[in-house]
């Protein structure tokens, strides 16, 4: 029964479990194998074949377990290796370079989080500053419309429009950035908790998880936000000849 259990698909348990990921130490049958690589994430795994391998702390050449971890040349090594091909490099314990590593990923991940919270309250902080400005900008035109009149009512009208239509287009940009932002947020949140429900045990399958999850942090780039729009109204006066001139200038810098 032990050996049927071991051989049987994780995911959907119940086909054989022909497949094994090496990134995420499951086995998989054929179609739960082809639904994992149609995922985004999941894509770029690597499957071997057969039952998942319990020799994964040994070195292939000398059948010694993994204790140590290069990082001149990024590889675990056993002690063997490391007297014979990296005598002089940079050597660590197996445990202590992936707490390193997950410490760094941690690092990184609180960084970008920061960065991305920070942004998000700089751009509602200017959203609202900027309808501020608008409605200061509509109530100036609106009194200057009054003044004239019925005389000039059609360009209040016009020039209002022209107000609320650019408000309109400058905070869907705004709200675009937002949306963004809190995105990076909520992947690093995710990926937050996925680090701390993974596994601890000190082998070459949790550092390759944990390698993965650095390539995908390490691919988030926080750009910097554009500068906030800005508006304001200039008054000019004018004679009533030319209706046009009768009225400030709008500016969208």
């Amino acid at each position: 029964m032990a050996q049927a259990a071991a051989s049987t698909c994780e995911i959907c348990i119940g086909g054989p479990g022909e497949h094994y990921c090496l990134q995420c130490n499951q086995l998989f049958c054929e179609s739960c194998k082809l639904s994992h690589l149609r995922a985004n994430i999941c894509k770029n795994h690597t499957f071997l074949s057969g039952p998942k391998k319990s020799d994964a702390l040994f070195c292939a050449a000398h059948e010694e377990r993994c204790s140590s971890y290069c990082h001149d040349c990024d590889t675990p090594v056993c002690i063997v290796c490391s007297d014979e091909k990296h005598l002089h490099h940079l050597m660590k314990g197996l445990a202590e370079s992936i707490q390193e590593l997950k410490s760094e990923l941690f690092e990184k991940i609180e960084s970008k989080v920061a960065t991305a919270n920070f942004n998000l309250g700089k751009i509602e902080k200017d959203t609202k500053a900027y309808h501020d400005k608008v409605i200061a900008v509509i109530k100036t035109i609106t009194e200057e419309g009054k003044y004239w009149k019925q005389l000039i009512d059609k360009k209040v009208e016009a020039l209002i429009k022209l107000v609320q239509e650019k408000e309109q287009k400058e905070t869907q940009n705004m709200t675009a950035y937002s949306e963004v932002y809190k995105g990076v947020a909520e992947n690093c949140q995710r990926w937050q908790n996925t680090i701390k429900k993974m596994c601890t045990t000190a082998d070459i399958l949790f550092l390759n998880k944990l390698n993965q999850l650095k390539n995908d942090v390490d691919q988030i780039v926080v750009k910097q936000i554009p500068d906030a729009p800005d508006m304001s109204y200039r008054n000019k006066k004018t004679s009533d000849a030319e209706i046009d001139n009768l009225f400030g200038e709008l500016q969208f810098p």
